[in-house]
């Protein structure tokens, strides 16, 4: 089984019935099946998983049609890390000679334990564009200069997106921000922005419990008394400890910085990302 890094989300379906030879794709998390699509184009026919916003990947319970769709794929496409871990299941439970797997955490240079929302990563988006882009040429050469074009598109967008991250640290040397969750940590470290929040608390968010009462306190310390730039604040997270911060920048009049860990509904994930960084950089430069 040949490994492989992938970014896929799903974005809007396609219009027009894909060609009966395309390559049948499936990706587990949105963002990887439209970046999928957007590289293998009509080579590509792309099935995700997890559509819902809510859907929660640590506790989802894959269907039967989420099986047959494995069984039949020719190319599977997961985060790893832990992130997706019944995708293994999975396609442990249907092998199929000939089908790759595309794991992006591994393919990036992670492990487990490592932060899982790779997808905000320039690095690792760089290492799947090339790695899907060699993948669907071995597979299907016919299509080779549109698909030569496309990669070069995706490769072009990633790398002025890296340089728009390094130009607001430029920007904002020294920010200092406030976090729920570390879904959006790799783009706040590549920009140069330090993480106020006691990372026990971030990861009680993100594992579903309680945070500790003195990492409650540090929070409303660094909101209220305005120590922090910014929130950066996960939208498809809600807990009343979060939200109960929220109010307090809210009275405080520190920005807040909506994000969200899955790629929305008919947007593409280079408008999304774009959207949350143009936000981020809004907000350390002190606007409304």
């Amino acid at each position: 089984m040949l490994a492989i890094v992938a970014f896929s989300g799903v974005g809007p379906a396609a219009s027009a019935a894909p060609p009966t030879h395309a390559l049948r794709v499936v990706a587990v998390e949105r963002v990887y099946g439209d970046l999928a699509r957007q590289l293998g184009g009509p080579a590509v026919d792309v099935i995700t998983l997890l559509n819902s916003p809510s859907a929660d990947p640590h506790a989802y319970e894959a269907t039967p049609r989420d099986a047959d769709a494995v069984a039949a794929a020719d190319i599977v496409i997961e985060n790893g890390l832990g992130y997706d871990a019944f995708a293994d299941k999975l396609v442990a439970a249907s092998p199929k000679r000939g089908r790759s797997l595309l794991d992006v955490g591994t393919l990036g240079g992670h492990r487990l334990g490592d932060n899982p929302h790779v997808w905000y990563q320039t690095a690792s988006l760089r290492t799947f564009s090339d790695a899907l882009f060699a993948e669907l040429a071995r597979r299907d050469g016919n299509d080779r200069t549109d698909l030569e074009r496309r990669h070069e598109t995706l490769d072009a967008w990633i790398a002025s997106f890296a340089k728009r991250l390094a130009a607001v640290g430029k920007r904002h040397p020294a920010a200092r921000v406030a976090i729920t969750e570390p879904v959006f940590d790799y783009i706040l470290k590549s920009a140069g922005v330090s993480i106020a929040t006691p990372s026990s608390f971030s990861h009680a968010i993100e594992e579903g419990n309680d945070p500790a009462p003195q990492d409650v306190e540090t929070m409303r310390g660094l909101l209220a008394n305005r120590q922090v730039a910014a929130f950066v604040y996960n939208v498809q997270t809600v807990e009343p400890s979060t939200s109960r911060l929220l109010a307090v920048a809210s009275a405080a009049r520190v920005t807040v910085v909506p994000i969200t860990e899955t790629l929305p509904a008919n947007e593409r994930t280079q408008h999304w990302m774009e959207r949350e960084l143009t936000a981020l950089d809004r907000a350390l430069l002190g606007a409304p």
